[in-house]
């Protein structure tokens, strides 16, 4: 005789174990993220899992997915609002120096090096990002090619910034915050460009 299905714990839902799971990756990486790691974190039987996925792969599929579509749909909804660009600059540079965001954005770009099908959507969304960037540099100014010089130097600053900041051995409280050296960098777009007029 079969036995029978374990029971939904209730209340638990499919994004409940999505949350558990980016709390793993953010902690530990993508390894961490293991059923049984998350079902004893969720106190429910390994079980209940299989209620809401098939499988882990099914879970880590769904964790890239959404984390892919919030962060193109801020994006995009930043850009079509009707704010000055140093207002969409500063929500640029509030929301990826969010210290959770920032450590899920490490543990994405770690799995990206070990997966090929990760970094084509990092790349994508990167690109996005680029985009984001240089519309905003336009319009303060900079001509179309050095916008996208600079947006593309701005990710990189950023992507060290966010390694730095996310480090065990992160820098101490009185270093600069990412808003300091961004408003520096874009300081210095200006003036080039303003100079090169």
């Amino acid at each position: 005789m079969a036995s029978p299905a374990p029971l939904k714990s209730p209340g638990l839902q499919p994004d409940d174990w999505i949350l558990a799971a980016f709390a793993r990756l953010s902690a530990e990486g993508i390894d961490a993220v293991r059923i049984e790691v998350l079902a004893r974190e969720l106190r429910v039987s390994k079980g209940s899992f299989y209620w809401h996925f098939q499988d882990r792969e099914e879970l880590v599929g769904k964790m890239l997915s959404r984390w892919e579509v919030e962060e193109f749909e801020w994006l995009d909804a930043v850009s079509a609002a009707d704010h000055s660009p140093a207002a969409r600059w500063a929500r640029f540079v509030e929301r990826y120096s969010e210290p959770a965001r920032a450590r899920v954005l490490v543990g994405i770009h770690s799995w990206a090096r070990r997966d090929a099908a990760v970094a084509a959507r990092i790349t994508a969304l990167e690109s996005r990002r680029a985009r984001f960037i240089a519309e905003v540099l336009a319009e303060i100014g900079l001509s179309r090619s050095a916008a996208d010089s600079w947006s593309e130097l701005v990710q990189y600053v950023w992507l060290g910034w966010l390694d730095r900041a996310t480090r065990e051995d992160a820098a101490p409280s009185g270093s600069r915050s990412l808003a300091d050296v961004l408003s520096e960098l874009i300081r210095a777009a200006s003036a080039q460009s303003a100079a090169s007029r």
